[in-house]
């Protein structure tokens, strides 16, 4: 009695170990939001002397209207670098947005810009209890960003 108690205390806990090991990871490994009209330019230079490090800046614009940005999130296939911003560009004027990141190729380098009333929306969702694609994480980050509690 007290081997097969053993047994199964040893399999539950292979398992456990086994499934609490797995990396579950989004198709997708870099964000790349392309189609996000308010950025104006893109710059992309490597560093010179260091192999895979590279100087990423955006442009980002308000033509239009004002722009409340609450997060730019910049990407390659090796890191991810979370700027809060909140802070609202007037109409007419850039604000630029980068970093120095190491990446295996320039192509991989991408980005997500946050306009502050999606995070809103968001942290209203989440304290509705509708969270669509939205992790607790990201939640947190924009109710420090935005100083919304």
């Amino acid at each position: 009695m007290k081997l097969k108690i053993l047994a199964v205390s040893v399999v539950a806990s292979l398992f456990i170990i086994v499934v609490s090991s797995l990396h579950y990871s989004e198709a997708q490994v870099y964000e790349n939001q392309a189609n996000f009209k308010y950025v104006k330019e893109r710059i992309i230079e490597p560093i010179p002397g260091k192999t895979g490090w590279w100087k990423y800046l955006l442009k980002v614009c308000a033509d239009d209207h004002s722009l409340a940005i609450a997060e730019v999130i910049l990407s390659s296939d090796t890191e991810k670098i979370y700027q809060g911003v909140n802070k609202a560009i007037p109409k007419g004027e850039c604000s630029f947005y980068g970093a120095v990141m190491k990446a295996k190729n320039s192509n991989t380098l991408g980005y997500k810009i946050t306009q502050t009333h999606e995070a809103v929306q968001k942290i209203i969702d989440s304290k509705q209890g509708k969270l669509t694609n939205t992790s607790w994480a990201e939640i947190s980050r924009y109710k420090f960003i935005i100083g919304f509690y």
